[in-house]
């Protein structure tokens, strides 16, 4: 398993020179607590489109870093390290992302977790550029208070990345219901 807080962490291998081929992948937009339909939607399309599945994950404490760019270094968003106390949290999140996938009938036929820093739509606009992705996945939010507070604050990822891409956007509803399955 890669370095979790490496470019890539999942089920890659530990060396870059032997890491999978992501280009042309399915992306997906993954964060703790989401419900298991985003990457299960995503894994279906990856095998369906024979392509590698490339789940994303956007730190949290990383937001704010595209409101001055001219302050930020390039590669800050890529990030090479975790925040204190993420490392845990992206371990957890690449095992619950790999036992969901085992669940599964068919899979695809590889899949890595990278971390990503900035505004989560362009940080995923970034990678889908960066591996010519063939589409990318993403979830609504869940209802409730927080979570419309938190889109009309920061609007939601998936219209955003409806408006600004040239790659297919996939707008994966999440359940009303709170005992559906959760990544980590």
């Amino acid at each position: 398993m890669a370095e979790p807080g490496g470019p890539d962490a999942g089920a890659g291998p530990e060396s870059e020179s032997d890491a999978p081929d992501l280009q042309g992948a399915v992306i997906v937009g993954v964060h703790r607590g989401q419900d298991r339909a985003v990457l299960e939607e995503a894994a279906r399309l990856a095998v369906e489109f024979g392509r590698p599945l490339l789940c994303a994950y956007i730190s949290e404490d990383s937001y704010l870093t595209e409101w001055d760019p001219s302050d930020v270094a390039q590669e800050s968003l890529h990030p090479t390290e975790v925040g204190a106390g993420e490392g845990e949290a992206v371990l957890a999140l690449s095992a619950a992302i790999g036992s969901a996938l085992d669940e599964k009938p068919e899979r695809p036929s590889s899949w890595a977790l990278r971390l990503l820093a900035g505004d989560p739509a362009k940080a995923l606009g970034r990678l889908a550029a960066e591996v010519d992705a063939r589409i990318i996945v993403v979830g609504t939010h869940r209802r409730g208070f927080s979570h419309t507070l938190e889109n009309w604050l920061a609007g939601s990822v998936g219209a955003h990345l409806t408006h600004d891409q040239t790659v297919p956007v996939v707008v994966v509803p999440v359940s009303k219901d709170r005992s559906e399955p959760t990544l980590a």
